[in-house]
């Protein structure tokens, strides 16, 4: 199993049955039936982002039911079982479909043509990840957050630039999400396709704002 610095935000992760014995800090009496039942399924919980004075070895792992509550879960990479990566962005468009039909169909062919290999987090990750319709993760206010790792560089803005179209062509759903950079960090795909002078990067366990040139620099040296 990765260390904890090995795993990055969005990962999902499956921990081992005794995994209470393991908490680094304590559940709340509201918080620990609902983090069990999750797990009891057979469901991961989300890499969340680290705190700067945190041990090497400590997790920060999230659980969101529908209706926004999230629960935090701290305890060390020794309890985690098996780590798996977000779900791919078209093995959950199906979850939209029932309210943006169009939509979909047209994100669906854009992915599919243009980067294959983007995955999702947010609502339609854990809808994917429940496997139960029953449970409300995905609605018609839902975005779609976007995992991009593009391993051209230079292919990035053209990526980025469909879309933009595609946010021209449908009112709904809105597309967001971030850009994984080099290095474990990462960055808001809409903010990147602004052109700031400096753009907010957000690492493991902080964020900094940095030159855009240096996003550019990073990106290109994956290219290379």
């Amino acid at each position: 199993m990765p260390p904890a610095d090995r795993l990055s935000r969005h990962d999902w992760v499956f921990l081992q049955r005794g995994w209470r014995d393991h908490l680094a800090e304590p559940l709340g009496r509201d918080e620990e039936a609902p983090v069990a039942h999750w797990i009891a399924k057979g469901r991961p919980l989300v890499v969340a982002r680290r705190r700067e004075d945190d041990a090497p070895d400590l997790l920060r792992l999230g659980l969101a039911q529908p209706g926004k509550r999230r629960i935090g879960v701290t305890l060390p990479s020794r309890a985690v079982e098996l780590r798996r990566r977000p779900p791919l962005l078209l093995d959950v468009v199906e979850f939209g479909a029932p309210f943006w039909p169009e939509a979909m169909r047209d994100l669906s062919a854009l992915i599919a043509q243009a980067a294959p290999d983007t995955r999702v987090f947010g609502s339609f990750a854990w809808r994917f990840f429940a496997s139960d319709a029953a449970e409300a993760y995905v609605t018609p206010a839902s975005d779609i957050d976007l995992l991009l790792r593009p391993e051209q560089g230079r292919s990035l803005r053209g990526l980025v630039a469909s879309l933009e179209g595609f946010a021209e062509r449908h009112a709904a759903p809105r597309l967001d999400g971030e850009i994984a950079l080099p290095g474990g960090d990462f960055i808001s795909w809409r903010e990147y396709a602004a052109r700031p002078r400096l753009i907010l990067v957000k690492g493991a366990s902080n964020a900094s704002l940095r030159a855009i040139e240096d996003i550019d620099r990073l990106l290109a040296a994956r290219a290379a």
